[in-house]
């Protein structure tokens, strides 16, 4: 199985969590919104347990714009660091 290893970057402006791995692109959720300013605590807390791949899509190569694609595949396991 391959692994996704995300790290939180910040909740932007849209109230989406922002991630970006090691490659520099960047993921987050769009249905799952956080206050401005929330950390990284928080919004891993709410993630822990949950499936990701229901939530993480890709946003591309810039972190506040409209996503690009679509959800990660299932045979991606998504680890948030």
């Amino acid at each position: 199985m391959k692994q996704l290893i995300l790290q939180f970057v910040a909740v932007d402006d849209w109230n989406r969590p922002v991630f970006k791995d090691g490659k520099g692109r960047y993921f987050g959720d769009t249905e799952n919104l956080f206050n401005y300013g929330a950390d990284k605590d928080e919004v891993y807390s709410f993630y822990r347990g949950k499936q990701l791949n229901e939530h993480i899509c890709y946003f591309g190569r810039c972190s506040d714009g409209d996503p690009i694609g679509g959800r990660i595949n299932e045979d991606v396991k998504i680890i948030l660091e």
